[in-house]
């Protein structure tokens, strides 16, 4: 009985913490589709010069991979066991 009366002291003490309370802003606005942002411009355009941009990266990412690995399989780092080691030595 003794344990619980310090335990029940401390839950009594942070209850205070633990209760969340919240409660929404003063000046809440609930918004509309009125208060969406208008698009401008032509969508196929933009998307035409975001994808440009997108295959670019894509095309310098193959070719800086495909340079890394020949420049590793070319230097030894990377064996690829197609068929078993001349020796065993």
């Amino acid at each position: 009985m003794q344990a619980a009366r310090p335990l029940s002291h401390l839950v009594a003490r942070n209850a205070g913490v633990l209760s969340r309370a919240y409660h929404g802003p003063s000046n809440f606005r609930v918004y509309t589709m009125n208060d969406m942002p208008v698009p401008e411009g032509d969508f196929f355009e933009e998307h035409r010069r975001k994808n440009r941009v997108y295959n670019t990266v894509l095309a310098a990412g193959i070719v800086i991979f495909g340079i890394t690995f020949t420049v590793a399989k070319e230097s030894g780092l990377i064996f690829f066991n197609y068929n078993p080691p001349k020796s065993l030595d």
